[in-house]
C-alpha cells in the first residue's frame, strides 16, 4: 500500500486530539502512527489539519500573506532594508521575489484539502461531510488568494486567461498543469464555498465548545463575500450583500458566538494578556492556531512571524511601520513630545488610541511611536496588533484573519454597489462612531469605505487588495524609494511567478511583462 506523507513534514503527522492543551492542532511522531491509507475518521482529521497548519504556516497566513499584502499597500512602509526588500521596491522578478514560498505552500495546503475532499474510504457520516466542507472552504480560500496575488483583478478586462492552475485530485508528481482562466478559478472557489457552507459547522466547535482555529458557515460566508465584492458580475454585489447580512445579523441570533467587539475591549483585543480577552471571541469568525506544538510545523518564531515585523520591542528583526500621513489621518490631539522627543498625541478612535506613556489615565494604544527608527523621514508608527509575549510564552497569541467587522464593512461596501448609498453611509458613519473615528460626507463614498477599511484593517492585510480589486492606482508617500506610483492594472499589481516554478512546470506561462 502506498504511505501517504503529510506535505508539512515527513517526521510528524497531525491528530485532531488535544491532551495536554486547551488548543487544537497537536502534533505526534510518526512512529506513533504511520498512516497507510486514510479509512478512518481520525486520519481524514488529520489530514484536514494538515492543511490547516499549511496555510498557517509563515509562508502563508503566519507571516508571508499577511505583511507582503501590507508591505504592497500605501499606508505602510518598510524601515532600513530589513525585510521583503523585493516586495517594498516591487522590483520582483521571476528570480528575484518574495512570495516563492507562499504560491508552493498554498498548493501544498491545496493538496491537503484534495485528499480529504476525494477520500473514498471513509463512509460517509455527519462528522465526514463536516471534515470535508471544511476543507473546500480551505481551498476555496487558497485559491483565492492565489488569484489575489499572482492573477489580475476579474473586473481589470486585462490578462484573464492568467488564472492560476486548478488541481483538483490527489497528488500527482507527474503533472504539469497549465493556468485556467481567471473565470474559471473563481468558478472553482464558488463552487467548493456553496458545498462548505452546506456541510461545515454553523460555530466552529472544538471538545470543549467553539473554537475559532476551524473554520465554519460563517467563514465561508464571509469568503463568499469577499469574492462576489472582488469578482463583481452581473449580480455579485447582491450575492455579496446577502451574505455579509447573514453574518452580520447573527449577533441577534440566540446562542450565537459570533458579534461585534466593542470599543472599551478593542486594544484587549489585540494586544491584551492574558490570552481570554484576545482569543476564541466572538468578533472573531476564523483565527489561526498558535501554540507551542503547532509553531514547531508553521515555522512560526523568533526568525518568522508577525510579531518580529510588526511590533517595535522586536529590535532585531522589526522591519512594518505605517506611514506618518496615516497615523495623522485618525482623529488626534498632539501633546508635548517626551524629553527624547518621542512624539505624543491622544485619540478618541481606539484603532490609533494614545501614545502617550508617562500617565496611566492614558494607556499606550495600538499604534505606537516609542523608539522610531532615527534613519525614516518622515517617521511613521509601530501598531501593537501582534504582541510577542503572550501568556503562553513567546508568539503564541492566535492571528486573526476574519473578523466581524469585515463582514460589517463588506456589508456598507455591498450596499454602495446595489445603490443604497444613503443606507451605505448612515451604516459607515454608524461604524466609524463605534471606534471612536471621524464620520464621513459620502461626497466620494467609495473613497470612504476604503478609508474606513484601511483604517480598520491595517497590518492584517487587506489594503492592497482593496486597491487592486478596485483598479485604484497605488500611490505611496515620501518613504518610498521606488516604484512610488503604480498605475492601475500595472503588471506590479500582479506578482511574478517562481523560476523554480516554471523550471518544473514548462506549461505554467509567466504573466505578461515579466
Amino acid at each position: 500500500m502506498k504511505k501517504f506523507f503529510i506535505i508539512l513534514s515527513s517526521l510528524l503527522v497531525i491528530t485532531a486530539n488535544n491532551s495536554c492543551s486547551d488548543k487544537e492542532l497537536e502534533l505526534y511522531p510518526t512512529s506513533l502512527d504511520d498512516i497507510q491509507d486514510i479509512d478512518t475518521e481520525d486520519k481524514l482529521q488529520k489530514f484536514l489539519n494538515a492543511g490547516y497548519l499549511t496555510i498557517g504556516s509563515v509562508n502563508v497566513f503566519g507571516t508571508d500573506a499577511m505583511a507582503i499584502a501590507d508591505v504592497l499597500s500605501d499606508n505602510a512602509y518598510i524601515t532600513s532594508a530589513k525585510a521583503y526588500n523585493f516586495t517594498s521596491n516591487m522590483n520582483y522578478s521571476a528570480l528575484n521575489n518574495d512570495t516563492g514560498g507562499l504560491y508552493r505552500s498554498l498548493y501544498d495546503a491545496i493538496m491537503n484539502c484534495n485528499m480529504v475532499i476525494n477520500n473514498t474510504k471513509v463512509a460517509n457520516s455527519a462528522n465526514v461531510s463536516r471534515i470535508k466542507g471544511e476543507a473546500k472552504i480551505m481551498r476555496a480560500f487558497s485559491y483565492f488568494t492565489l488569484l489575489n496575488y499572482f492573477s489580475p483583478a476579474p473586473t481589470s478586462g486585462i490578462n484573464q486567461e492568467y488564472g492560476v492552475p486548478l488541481v483538483l485530485e490527489n497528488y500527482d508528481s507527474s503533472i504539469q498543469p497549465a493556468r485556467a482562466t481567471v473565470a474559471e478559478v473563481y468558478a472553482q472557489i464558488i463552487s467548493d464555498l456553496n458545498a462548505g457552507l452546506a456541510d461545515a459547522d454553523a460555530e466552529p466547535a472544538g471538545p470543549d465548545g467553539p473554537n475559532k482555529v476551524f473554520m465554519s458557515k460563517a467563514a465561508a460566508k464571509l469568503i463568499l463575500s469577499r469574492v462576489y465584492l472582488t469578482r463583481r458580475a452581473p449580480g455579485d454585489a447582491q450575492l455579496a450583500l446577502q451574505y455579509s447580512t447573514e453574518i452580520v445579523n447573527l449577533k441577534n441570533t440566540t446562542g450565537s458566538n459570533f458579534a461585534p467587539i466593542s470599543k472599551d475591549n478593542y486594544v484587549a483585543y489585540f494586544a491584551g494578556s492574558p490570552e481570554e480577552g484576545a482569543e476564541n471571541q466572538p468578533e472573531t469568525i476564523w483565527e489561526l492556531d498558535m501554540n507551542p506544538s503547532s509553531n514547531l510545523i508553521t515555522g512560526v518564531g523568533s526568525n518568522l512571524a508577525l510579531p518580529t515585523l510588526y511590533n517595535r520591542v522586536t529590535t532585531d528583526r522589526r522591519a512594518i511601520l505605517f506611514t506618518k500621513a496615516f497615523f495623522d489621518s485618525f482623529p488626534h490631539i498632539d501633546l508635548t513630545p517626551l524629553a527624547n522627543g518621542t512624539p505624543q498625541s491622544t485619540s478618541p478612535d481606539v484603532r490609533r488610541g494614545n501614545t502617550k506613556t508617562s500617565a496611566p489615565t492614558l494607556p499606550a494604544g495600538l499604534m505606537s511611536t516609542l523608539t522610531l527608527p532615527a534613519v525614516d523621514n518622515p517617521v511613521g508608527a509601530w501598531t501593537n496588533k501582534y504582541p510577542r509575549l503572550t501568556g503562553e510564552g513567546n508568539f503564541f497569541r492566535n492571528i486573526k484573519i476574519f473578523r466581524f467587522a469585515e463582514a460589517q464593512l463588506n456589508r456598507i461596501e455591498a450596499l454602495f454597489l446595489t445603490g443604497q448609498s444613503a443606507t451605505a453611509l448612515a451604516e459607515l458613519n454608524a461604524f466609524a462612531l463605534s471606534r471612536g473615528g471621524a464620520t464621513y460626507t459620502g461626497t466620494n463614498l467609495l473613497n470612504d469605505i476604503l478609508t474606513e477599511k484601511a483604517k480598520e484593517f491595517y497590518g492584517e492585510g487587506q489594503r492592497f487588495y482593496d486597491l487592486k480589486r478596485h483598479n485604484l492606482p497605488l500611490i505611496k508617500g515620501p518613504n518610498c524609494v521606488m516604484n512610488c506610483n503604480v498605475p492601475a492594472n500595472d503588471k506590479l499589481f500582479v506578482m511574478p511567478i517562481s523560476q523554480s516554478a516554471l523550471n518544473y512546470n514548462p506549461n505554467l506561462k509567466q504573466y505578461p511583462g515579466y
